[in-house]
């Protein structure tokens, strides 16, 4: 997991860093305050490329992958106007710390890192889903470069993690894993459905789960006592199965979590930060509850969440449900400008009244004033 991320002269960011909680972590900030832009900071120096190379080549590379700057050169996101090398840093909870600067005219970077063990790399999802893309994404023969035009390695990468065998027997995994088992019947039961793979496409197979009596239960009663007495069990509804993009967009995105949880590519207590860009977006307000639910679960069983939203729903859900005698802990960081400045800076607390000095809380409280003055006659 991140421990810090320092991001000077980069993008959106002119001085910042931010300090991460091992729990959740929910970045808000209105448009252009540079959400996104960190999250991507932190797939790319939690990736591979990071790998300690002095000319740090691949992680330049990287970078621009992520970034899609004009010019192609990792220079070109060296912030405008401000002085000094670019420099993005990460610490990480091994220890291991990885810093790489560049100048404004740079093709490369420069890469220092210390305590270098192996890495774990971040599950970064975007805003759009991409479950209906996997098959276009990962084809044998694809026309590589029209793809990377278009989609930036945060689509990639999560493609091939999807398209990453190893869903196996999702029956025998539930019951054996704790974290499938609270957490993708809860996801299934949610759309009503599970995504499967098949070839490089994915198919949606309408059912549930459903708890029955343990089919390894033994008859003798001395034992029984010592035995689970329920198991859970994917019942298909229906014979009829649609291809992935006939299902709504938001039933994908459940999807995406849905699968690499499945498969292994998210696995709590073992792999890196899951990284969230606008959960909320084309998902109906009344699933987010139980999306909140699951992402909580997910950080009691040890996996670190970092997220992105502008969305007030999400942010109150998680007010409302988390729970402190569970160990939950969310962290709120708010990045803004302050009036007259162009330089984004940044407010941490673990605590949601955080999201009241937001653009988010002020518009809700906005609409409400005006939905009363419209109830009381007003013009």
């Amino acid at each position: 997991m991140i421990t810090q991320l320092l991001l000077k002269n980069f993008t959106a960011f002119t001085d910042l860093t931010v300090d991460f909680s091992p729990g959740i972590n929910i970045v808000i900030g209105e448009n252009g305050t540079g959400k996104t832009q960190l999250l991507k900071a932190i797939l790319a120096l939690s990736s591979p490329d990071a790998s300690g190379e002095p000319a740090g080549e691949p992680l330049a590379r990287k970078l621009c992958r992520l970034y899609h700057p004009l010019s192609g050169q990792v220079g070109e996101l060296r912030r405008a106007g401000t002085r000094g090398d670019a420099q993005v840093s990460a610490t990480f909870a091994s220890g291991r710390h990885i810093s790489a600067r560049f100048s404004g005219s740079a093709g490369a970077i420069k890469l220092s890192a210390s305590n270098m063990g192996a890495a774990l790399p971040a599950v970064f999802i975007p805003t759009k889903e991409v479950l209906s893309l996997v098959q276009g994404l990962t084809a044998e023969q694809p026309d590589l470069s029209t793809i990377e035009r278009i989609f930036d390695d945060g689509y990639l990468d999560l493609a091939l993690l999807l398209a990453k065998e190893g869903a196996g027997d999702l029956n025998a995994k539930v019951q054996l894993h704790p974290r499938l088992g609270s957490i993708v019947p809860r996801l299934t039961n949610l759309i009503d459905g599970l995504y499967q793979l098949e070839g490089r496409r994915f198919v949606f197979q309408p059912g549930r789960f459903v708890e029955r009596a343990a089919s390894s239960r033994s008859r003798a009663q001395h034992a029984q006592m010592y035995q689970d007495s329920t198991e859970w069990v994917f019942v298909p509804s229906s014979k009829h199965r649609l291809s992935s993009g006939m299902t709504a967009e938001g039933f994908r995105k459940i999807g995406v979590l849905q699968r690499l949880l499945s498969n292994g590519s998210l696995n709590p207590g073992t792999t890196g930060p899951l990284l969230w860009d606008e959960p909320e977006s084309n998902l109906n307000p009344k699933l987010m509850k139980d999306l909140v639910l699951a992402l909580l679960e997910l950080a009691r069983n040890g996996q670190q969440v970092i997220l992105a939203t502008h969305d007030y729903v999400l942010l109150k859900w998680f007010d409302l449900l988390m729970d402190k005698g569970k160990g939950d802990h969310v962290v709120f960081h708010r990045l803004y400008r302050a009036e007259g400045s162009d330089i984004v800076q940044r407010e941490s607390l673990a605590d949601y009244n955080i999201v009241g000095r937001s653009a988010i809380s002020n518009t809700f409280a906005e609409l409400y004033d005006e939905d009363v003055r419209r109830a009381l006659g007003g013009d």
